[in-house]
């Protein structure tokens, strides 16, 4: 009490002010985020039969793994994590590639069409994907690269366009591109870290002869350690979540995402047909261990990352991201 009575008077009255409403701003925004966590995992092992009892609010009676059983029985787990690998988690990793090297060659090279690059590289960042949904889909179903299967067609009767819908190149061919999920603001986010590195560090690559790939494999790549991470980890989590794409395209394989949105209703069945516990009114608790389930995975990812995704951020220039 005596350190604090002497912190008081050693601040001037609108330091004390500005520090007291940080602090409640902070704690403010601690709750708005951790309240959720703390809802959904003290629910999840959560007896079925608890979650309405008044005299339970956040700490259980009993602790029980039944909610995630129940959630095995409504979900493949096994087989929904390998569908999400391969549509949504490969197409992160192309794409935070493909965007690298996009974005360096914007930052560092002049070339004709580059102001036509750029207008078409805002566009894919604020023209939402559900606008061009239509012809996305005919593109994928009707699948035929700079049309030279129509003529091959008109001499080989047999072969015809190719149907992408339900498989994985609906998200890979985009990601390899540069054009998937959020690929443009991963070019703008390797943009701005480029073109603050600086330039003699090019200039010396090629004065010992390095070409510019080598320049980038050997000295560019290595340099953008942390800023790799943080658009790695920001691709990961935004495919993860993503249920537009698998929902739209690929509708036969669930990713973690569409699998969550239909949780509840396959959840429904199940307890029609006797198979789950209780009743639906009170299989919240099951429905939190889905959700800790499809967010266990980000949340460990970035316990281990936290440290380089928050450098390359500040080094990226874009800290609002």
């Amino acid at each position: 009490m005596k350190r604090i009575r002497e912190w008081f008077r050693s601040k001037a009255p609108s330091a004390i002010l500005i520090s007291l409403v940080r602090h409640i701003f902070m704690i403010g925004i601690s709750y708005v985020v951790l309240y959720p966590l703390m809802y959904m995992v003290s629910n999840a092992f959560k007896p079925v039969s608890q979650y309405y009892d008044p005299s339970i609010v956040w700490i259980p009676k009993s602790l029980t793994l039944e909610n995630f059983y129940v959630v095995s029985l409504v979900i493949d787990i096994a087989e929904v994590l390998k569908n999400t690998l391969i549509i949504e988690i490969l197409p992160a990793f192309i794409s935070a590639a493909v965007c690298m090297m996009v974005g360096y060659g914007l930052a560092r090279f002049d070339f004709r069409g580059k102001k036509l690059v750029m207008a078409g590289l805002i566009l894919t960042i604020i023209v939402p994907q559900q606008t061009i949904a239509t012809s996305l889909y005919s593109s994928f179903r009707y699948f035929d690269f700079l049309g030279i299967l129509q003529l091959l067609h008109k001499v080989i009767p047999a072969v015809d366009t190719i149907n992408l819908i339900g498989t994985p190149w609906v998200t890979i061919l985009p990601a390899a591109l540069g054009v998937g999920l959020k690929s443009g603001i991963f070019i703008f986010i390797y943009m701005q870290f480029f073109n603050g590195l600086p330039k003699e560090l090019q200039e010396a690559a090629s004065i010992d002869g390095c070409g510019a790939f080598r320049t980038f494999l050997k000295i560019i790549v290595p340099t953008a350690k942390n800023i790799n991470i943080a658009v790695l980890l920001l691709a990961i989590v935004w495919n993860w979540n993503d249920y537009y794409t698998p929902s739209m395209f690929i509708r036969t394989k669930d990713t973690i995402a569409t699998a969550m949105a239909g949780f509840q209703r396959n959840l429904e069945n199940l307890h029609n047909m006797g198979l789950g516990v209780g009743t639906i009114q009170t299989a919240q608790t099951q429905i939190q261990a889905a959700c800790l389930i499809a967010i266990v995975p980000l949340v460990i990812l970035y316990i281990f990352l936290q440290k380089r995704f928050s450098e390359g951020i500040e080094n990226s220039g874009l800290t609002g991201i």
